[in-house]
C-alpha cells in the first residue's frame, strides 16, 4: 500500500484582495448582519472607527477561500476556526490573509493553520488558528 507524504510543517499560502462597499452590502443581505457600522455612513461617521467597516466575519471568510480553493484545495473540510479581530477593515483597503500550517496528524488528515489577516502596512487585522481535514491523497 503507497503512503501518503505528510504535508511540509512552516508552509505559507497567502492571497491579497479588497472589500468595496457593494460586496459588503451583499454579505449583509446574504447574512443577515444589517449592523449600520457596516452599512450606513451617517452612523459610522459617529463610531469609534468614524467610517464604515467590513463585517469581521466577512474579512474571516478570506481564510475560507485559502482552504477550500488553494491549499489543501478541494475536498478539505473546514473543522474548527478561532478569529481575535484586532482592526478594523475598511472598505477598497488591500488585505492579505495568510495561512500557516503548523501541525499536521498523518493518521487522522488533520492540519492545523495559524491564521492571519493583514493590512498593507503588515499591521494584523485578524488573527486565529484553524483545523482542516486535508482530502484522502492531498497534502501536499
Amino acid at each position: 500500500m503507497a503512503t501518503t507524504p505528510i504535508p511540509e510543517i512552516g508552509k505559507i499560502v497567502e492571497y491579497t484582495r479588497l472589500f468595496t462597499a457593494d460586496e459588503v452590502r451583499l454579505f449583509a443581505q446574504i447574512s443577515l448582519d444589517n449592523n449600520p457600522i457596516h452599512l450606513d455612513e451617517s452612523y459610522a461617521a459617529n463610531s469609534i472607527f468614524q467610517q464604515r467597516v467590513v463585517h469581521g466575519m466577512f474579512t474571516g471568510s478570506m481564510f475560507s477561500r485559502i482552504f477550500g480553493s488553494i491549499y489543501p484545495g478541494e475536498g478539505s473540510i473546514y473543522l474548527s476556526q478561532d478569529l481575535r479581530f484586532l482592526k478594523p477593515v475598511f472598505f477598497d483597503q488591500p488585505l492579505t490573509a495568510k495561512v500557516e500550517l503548523t501541525a499536521y496528524d498523518p493518521e487522522k488528515r488533520i492540519g492545523t493553520f495559524s491564521t492571519l489577516c493583514i493590512q498593507e502596512d503588515r499591521k494584523p487585522v485578524v488573527k486565529g488558528e484553524a483545523r482542516i481535514l486535508f482530502p484522502p491523497g492531498n497534502v501536499s
